[in-house]
């Protein structure tokens, strides 16, 4: 008698071990779930601009707290274009840093958010100011506030002890110097206020404008800041006293907030 042919096996055919484990836990497949409707795009009929600020003062369109974050919204202002002011974080910004424009809706690329000279670009394309070239002694006043009144203002808006490292190496980069020392710092700020001070001079607006430009919007940021109490608690009030012994800026910072801001 003829023995039966064992089973033929396929290259495909599972292991005994994998066949009763379906066996126990059948495969089953099921239905594909429907895609979900991509959401409909929000409309901004004003354009947003991502600042450092609480929810609170962002809701009353109030300033930043930060300098950087305050021109942009000041010249924004000079300009006439209407912003909502978002609250936000460097770490949520596509370039790493605060402030960002979303442009509003109409525009034609409004995905695009825009930093820098390209937020000023934009406020001279939707309002009456026209555009603004630096001139060379323009420019060596703008780099007097980044080498002379920054660093001053992050040292004084951070305990010496809690620096981070990013702000230290900030100053030390600004004020060309291997040290930090606190105190040739001030002195620089008030070497460079008083600078702006003559600068001004018995004018309303630097450079005997007839409005103010961004130039005022970037003095403003850090006079504003200075001297008035509501947004940052001093510790000292060194950074105070050193603009204050200067009417003209007093008087300029005051006519600035005056114009864009006392109706908030």
């Amino acid at each position: 008698m003829t023995a039966a042919a064992p089973p033929t096996q396929s290259w495909f055919t599972a292991p005994a071990p994998i066949r009763e484990l379906f066996r126990r836990f059948p495969l089953q497949v099921y239905d594909a779930e429907v895609l979900p409707e991509r959401a409909p795009d929000q409309v901004r009929q004003w354009a947003k601009l991502f600042v450092f600020s609480s929810h609170d003062d962002a809701a009353r369109n109030l300033p930043s707290y930060n300098p950087t974050c305050l021109k942009w919204q000041t010249y924004l202002r000079v300009a006439k274009i209407p912003v909502d002011i978002v609250p936000s974080n460097n770490h949520a910004s596509p370039s790493g840093a605060l402030p960002y424009l979303l442009p509003v809706s109409s525009d034609s690329r409004p995905e695009i958010p825009l930093t820098g000279s390209r937020i000023a670009q934009y406020a001279q394309k939707h309002s009456r100011l026209s555009e603004e070239r630096l001139s060379p002694r323009e420019a060596s006043y703008v780099a007097l506030i980044a080498n002379n009144i920054r660093p001053a203002w992050i040292l004084r808006s951070s305990s010496l002890y809690s620096l981070r490292a990013a702000a230290r190496d900030e100053i030390l980069n600004a004020v060309r110097r291997p040290l930090l020392l606190p105190n040739e710092i001030y002195s620089d700020a008030e070497s460079a206020f008083a600078a702006l001070s003559t600068l001004l001079g018995e004018d309303e607006w630097f450079f005997g404008g007839k409005e103010p430009r961004l130039f005022d919007a970037e003095v403003f940021a850090y006079t504003y800041l200075i001297l008035d109490g509501r947004l940052i608690r001093w510790k000292d009030d060194s950074l105070k006293r050193c603009v204050s012994d200067f009417a003209n800026l007093v008087r300029h910072q005051r006519r600035l907030y005056e114009q864009l801001w006392d109706e908030a």
